[in-house]
Formats: structure tokens, sequence, C-alpha cells
């Protein structure tokens, strides 16, 4: 039995082809990007070792631990872990370590903004049709972890919200680096 023709469509890979030239734009949200994820990776090293593990009964949305946050010296430091004090739920055990501090964000949200300026960059180098279903199927897996361990049917580990996270964070990316390259040169051909 042959597939339809508008399913053929959806599930065919999209054509990648190399860029004659970076987009301006693309670039600029790539650097804002990897800026994000070196600022949230560096953060546990710009505070002394050994001073920050906040435990397992962190939310997301409230500030959970806006007091000690709030007396992180460094502001850089301060300004990422106030970040995922509101966005992350912080839980120590679903976040990795280093210079012996937790991290501002958790595994799988360290793992997206790493994937997601992969992706970004990606589109620096590479053009690509968008395709719904490929992001999709690049998020499914990140939600099947998730969504089970939120009913409680499987424990995700660390590795598999770095897998899992990383997958949805380059298809994110790559997602947002096509549009901004696409808004960019449709006011390119405005001018």
């Amino acid at each position: 039995m042959d597939m339809p023709d508008w399913l053929q469509e959806i599930l065919r890979f999209p054509e990648i082809v190399r860029r004659e030239r970076a987009s301006k734009a693309v670039l600029i949200v790539f650097l804002l990007a990897l800026a994000w994820f070196i600022g949230a990776a560096f953060s546990p090293y710009l505070i002394p070792s050994g001073t920050m593990d906040l435990g397992e009964d962190g939310v997301v949305g409230p500030r959970d631990f806006q007091y000690t946050i709030s007396q992180i010296e460094n502001p850089i430091a301060r300004f990422f872990y106030d970040a995922g004090d509101v966005n992350c739920h912080q839980n120590s055990s679903r976040s990795f370590f280093l210079n012996d501090n937790q991290m501002p964000f958790c595994a799988r949200d360290t793992a997206i903004f790493l994937g997601m300026a992969i992706g970004v960059l990606f589109i620096v180098f590479y053009s690509m049709e968008l395709n719904i279903f490929w992001i999709l199927a690049g998020l499914v897996p990140m939600a099947i972890d998730g969504g089970l361990q939120l009913v409680g049917l499987h424990t995700s580990t660390n590795f598999l919200r770095l897998l899992t996270g990383m997958i949805a964070g380059i298809v994110v990316g790559i997602a947002l680096g096509y549009i901004v390259g696409e808004l960019s040169g449709l006011v390119k051909e405005r001018k």
C-alpha cells in the first residue's frame, strides 16, 4: 500500500544545503545561546567550592531559594541561579555539580541550553526547510522521559535527562535559527 503524497511530504527528511554566507542575525542568536549556556555552566565556578546544594524541595515558578541565592556575591552567578530558581525545580538529585556546587539549572535544562546553541550553530552554516514532524519527533524522547517520571511510572537518570534534553535543544535551536534566518531575509528583501 502506497503512502499518500501528503504523508510522504510530512515524513520526508529536510534537504540540508551548505550556506554560501552565514546569516548575521542567526550568528547573533547563536552567540546569545552560547553565552547563556556558558554563563549557566560556569556559574558554579564563580562561587566558593562546596557552597551550593539546593536540596530536593524546589518547584518551577516560585522563588524557593531566594534567600540563599541573594547571598551569592558574584552578580553573574547570582543572576543565573536566580533565573534557575524561577524557571527550574533545581532539585540537586536531578542536577550536575561542578566545583562541588550544584549548577543553576537541572541536567535536562542545561542540556537543552547546550543543544539550542548547537542547533542554532548548525543553521549558521546550513540551510534547510522547517519540517514540523521532525521537530516534534525531536521533542518526543524528552516528553516521554519527563512525562513518565512526572506520573511516577519511571525514574529518569541524569544521563537520560542529558540525552533527551540535548536532542530537544538541538531541534529547538534549529527551528529558532531557521525562523530568525527567514525573518532576517524578509527584512532584507523589504529594504
